[in-house]
């Protein structure tokens, strides 16, 4: 058994690589609760919350809503998204928890395409939001363990893969 496929689901398309899965959501979805539970179902994996790696700024740190914030919050986000990948590349199931703008797919989609590890996205919607959800998109007004089982089963099904 390939050793990304033990305790959960098999990200890295069975070569021995892991997989990286992006969960993003809107203020208040739930995020910060349901990605520490996708974490710990899947083996080997790592947790990485893109908000961390902005705080690592000690020295000219600037709240991130400010838009002097900008070089910054792309800076950590960068950062962020190279340690998903480098950790996929070594054999981890990597969750991200990361806010991404539709340019962020671009490079995420880049580095996936770099290092050959599967991209997964995946976008928590809140209860109170109107709107039919996309195949990405996944209710998020449940128990975050409910919402994390659903965003698990999607993987499993490969409903959240996003292509290069």
């Amino acid at each position: 058994m390939n050793r990304t496929t033990v305790g959960g689901p098999q990200l890295g398309g069975g070569r021995g690589a892991g997989g990286v899965v992006v969960v993003a959501d809107p203020a208040g979805a739930g995020n910060g609760r349901v990605t520490p539970l996708l974490a710990n179902a899947l083996t080997p994996s790592v947790h990485l919350r893109a908000d961390d790696f902005r705080r690592a700024v000690r020295q000219g740190f600037v709240a991130a809503h400010l838009p002097q914030a900008h070089r910054q919050n792309e800076t950590a986000l960068a950062a962020a998204i190279q340690a998903a990948f480098a950790f996929a590349t070594g054999g981890y199931q990597v969750v991200l928890d990361a806010t991404v703008a539709p340019e962020t797919l671009d490079v995420l989609r880049r580095e996936s395409r770099t290092t050959g590890a599967p991209l997964h996205y995946v976008v928590l919607r809140p209860a109170d939001q109107a709107g039919e959800p996309d195949r990405h998109t996944v209710d998020a007004g449940a128990e975050p363990a409910v919402t994390a089982g659903a965003v698990l089963d999607g993987l499993t099904r490969g409903a959240f893969l996003l292509g290069w």
